[in-house]
């Protein structure tokens, strides 16, 4: 195919684009985030088998693994490394301690004897901001290299999420196999400094937003 036969489709804006695929052909580039569930629902189960991780071969995580299937686990992500909070689009008063309050408190409404876990590029963000309360911080996995997906990994592996707004925890929660998961996550996933992020179907929609 010659590159001037080639057919370019770009993302107008971050929300669902309801008739895109009646504009797709075979020899198109599509460019975009295409960040919604709406764009795969209809193939989820071959995305899911597609997305599937590598076995765990850390004794940590197998142990950790093991204890989550064997109990109501929580997964909560904390996106706070320097990137995020210096971010006017992704950072800057968005997932702050009042959302993840709310989130776990909905959670022990919800579930019986939920036990937590967090998951955070910023281990001292967590200890110094969010209130005393039980959970097992999961601090071991790399969050750069050739593992860094190993946090998603176990994060798909608790019965329920709490996810930031980040398409790390999204897929965390979204590649999560329990059919009675309950995931939270923020109204606002971005500060709609622009128009292209003013519009999101980026929460799917069995899932809970506060």
């Amino acid at each position: 195919m010659c590159i001037r036969d080639r057919k370019y489709i770009f993302e107008t804006d971050y929300g669902y684009i309801s008739d895109i695929e009646g504009k797709i052909t075979k020899n198109c580039i599509l460019k975009g985030f295409w960040q919604s569930e709406k764009y795969f629902a209809h193939c989820k189960d071959d995305i899911r088998k597609q997305f599937s991780f590598l076995p765990f071969d850390e004794k940590k995580n197998i142990a950790i693994m093991n204890k989550m299937e064997k109990e109501n686990s929580v997964a909560i992500h904390l996106r706070k490394g320097a990137d995020y909070l210096q971010s006017e689009l992704m950072g800057k008063g968005l997932c702050g301690v009042e959302y993840y309050i709310k989130a776990i408190e909905y959670i022990k409404q919800n579930v019986d004897n939920p036990v937590f876990y967090v998951f955070t590029d910023n281990p001292e963000w967590v200890k110094n901001n969010l209130p005393k309360f039980d959970y097992i911080l999961v601090d071991w996995n790399e969050v750069a290299g050739k593992k860094n997906f190993r946090d998603m990994q176990l994060m798909s592996c608790a019965k329920h999420n709490i996810i930031a707004n980040s398409t790390y925890s999204w897929w965390g929660a979204w590649l999560n196999p329990n059919p009675n998961k309950i995931v939270i996550g923020p109204t606002k996933f971005f500060n709609p400094i622009n128009k292209f992020f003013s519009s999101s179907d980026i929460m799917c929609e069995d899932w809970i937003s506060l």
